[in-house]
């Protein structure tokens, strides 16, 4: 059993980095490997979020980085091919479906920002009703366990402050867009 997080990694029109976390309690049995549990997961969600975004959005590989001893440890690099499927103009690049889960107890919650969205999913900042069917989808792939052929679980969910980890047991999408933080690479901020 260990705690690991996946940092998919993308590009906006090949200049704009993007970046999402996914933590999650890795349980490997038999042939359950961490790899093979994280492959299924991150190809859940990569339909999911290929279904949300613009032709422009690509994403090309996720890490995989181990929790020990108050670190986060590289684990793996894995190679991905995926592009958005929405196609029409592009909203600026920091705008974005927000996604928020639960855990149990006050102040536990878990973020995603999935930009790269097109205009004709949205009126007046606020997602239409296919656009939010599709957001679901995300949503449900994000904060569902997974249970590999052996036996293996994958359970998604944050690392809190005490350094324990918390599942997440419910979650929402917002149906008025929000705006992707912005960080200076390499300086943490």
């Amino acid at each position: 059993m260990s705690i690991e997080r996946s940092i998919l990694k993308g590009k906006l029109a090949g200049t704009v980095e993007t970046r999402n976390m996914f933590t999650c309690l890795v349980i490997e049995v038999g042939g359950d490997t961490s790899a093979v549990l994280w492959t299924a997961y991150m190809s859940s969600l990569m339909s999911a979020i290929e279904d949300l975004t613009n032709t422009i959005a690509v994403f090309y590989e996720y890490e995989v980085q181990e929790y020990i001893t108050g670190h986060w440890v590289p684990k793996d690099i894995v190679t991905i091919s995926g592009t958005g499927s929405e196609s029409g103009d592009t909203l600026p690049f920091q705008n974005a479906i927000v996604f928020i889960a639960k855990c149990a107890g006050l102040r536990k919650v878990g973020r995603k920002f999935i930009g790269g969205i097109t205009s004709n999913t949205q009126s007046a900042g606020v997602l239409l009703a296919g656009q939010i069917v599709d957001a679901a989808a995300f949503l449900a792939a994000w904060l569902t366990p997974f249970t590999g052929i052996s036996g293996g679980h994958i359970t998604p969910g944050i690392l809190d402050k005490t350094s324990t980890f918390q599942p997440f047991v419910g979650g929402f999408v917002s149906s008025l867009l929000g705006s992707m933080r912005r960080r200076k690479p390499g300086l943490g901020i």
